[in-house]
């Protein structure tokens, strides 16, 4: 069996079969040290090279995944066994492929990066175990793929040889962008930011929030900016309602700044006909794409509710 993994530093998206409803998206919440037992069915304590960990999304001592190492950390592997847990699949063998950042995949030459792809697969292979004693998933094929360039398979294969798209792919950490020929007959440029994504945000957000007397983790923090046009969810979720406007404007501010720095990025990609803006940030740099980019409206693609929650075209299930 072939499952597709995402594992983003912000959540775990899964696919494992062709139809939309086998998928789910996971946050990426873990702290050292095990939980109390509920005494319910649900796993969320784990051991791995001798540490412990468990999964919770509210606790403001969650793990910081928002850096680069994220993808070859134990945090990771836990993510995606956790994820794996959650697809109600009877744990059993699996082929897994999952995905690397553009500045990961690709050397400082843009060619294939064969000692970072190795030491993904390594990391995901150590060995977990759980706090309940039950199977586990064991990961025997793994294959690594680079995030972005897949998402524009489909658009691409209707694309004339002289045209070309820029797709944009904004995550929780990093910005990959890719200029891709038509009919996938060239990669004209690549370009990864390992340092520019969403945690930009996050991290104003949950310094905002302590000014307001509200302590939470990433997971937390990115909700109010999923929600920042929500009054009722500022309103419920902020200790000291006096400063949600304090935390509004962290998140204005830090997602003009995040703005800047992707559009500074695009300057350097030249020639293209299509735009195709994807992950898990899209929505907040699209428009700003939109504009600076200047494409035609049908060559400007933006699936805003496939990207809320994917930040890879799992529409193309098969083709690894």
């Amino acid at each position: 069996m072939k499952i597709y993994v995402d594992d983003g530093s912000t959540s775990i998206k899964v696919k494992w079969e062709e139809s939309d409803d086998k998928r789910l998206a996971v946050p990426t919440a873990f702290k050292r040290g095990w939980k109390a037992d509920f005494g319910n069915s649900n796993i969320v304590n784990y051991d791995i090279d001798g540490e412990k960990y468990s999964f919770d999304r509210h606790d403001s001592a969650a793990l910081n995944t928002s850096n680069i190492e994220w993808q070859y950390s134990a945090a990771n592997t836990l993510a995606v066994h956790h994820a794996l847990l959650q697809t109600g699949i009877e744990p059993q063998t699996i082929d897994i492929v999952v995905t690397l950042p553009l500045s990961e995949y690709y050397d400082t030459n843009k060619q294939i990066n064969k000692e970072n792809i190795q030491r993904k697969k390594s990391s995901l292979m150590r060995r977990v175990s759980n706090s309940k004693e039950t199977q586990m998933f064991k990961l025997d094929a793994i294959t690594v793929r680079p995030e972005s360039i897949p998402a524009g398979f489909e658009i691409l294969s209707e694309m004339d040889t002289n045209q070309s798209l820029l797709i944009v792919d904004i995550g929780g950490t990093t910005l990959d962008i890719s200029q891709i020929s038509g009919k996938m007959t060239d990669v004209i440029n690549i370009y990864g930011d390992p340092h520019t994504g969403v945690s930009l945000i996050t991290e104003e957000v949950k310094n905002a929030l302590i000014e307001a007397k509200t302590y939470t983790s990433n997971h937390m923090a990115d909700l109010f900016i999923i929600n920042r046009n929500n009054h009722d969810f500022f309103d419920k979720n902020i200790n000291n309602p006096a400063k949600i406007k304090r935390v509004k404007e962290a998140i204005e501010n830090a997602n003009r700044r995040l703005n800047e720095r992707v559009i500074n990025s695009i300057r350097q990609f030249k020639g293209y006909s299509h735009v195709m803006v994807i992950g898990g940030g899209s929505e907040l740099i699209s428009q700003a794409i939109k504009d600076f980019c200047d494409v035609r409206q049908d060559r400007f693609l933006f699936p805003l509710i496939h990207n809320l929650i994917w930040s890879m075209a799992f529409s193309l299930w098969g083709k690894y």
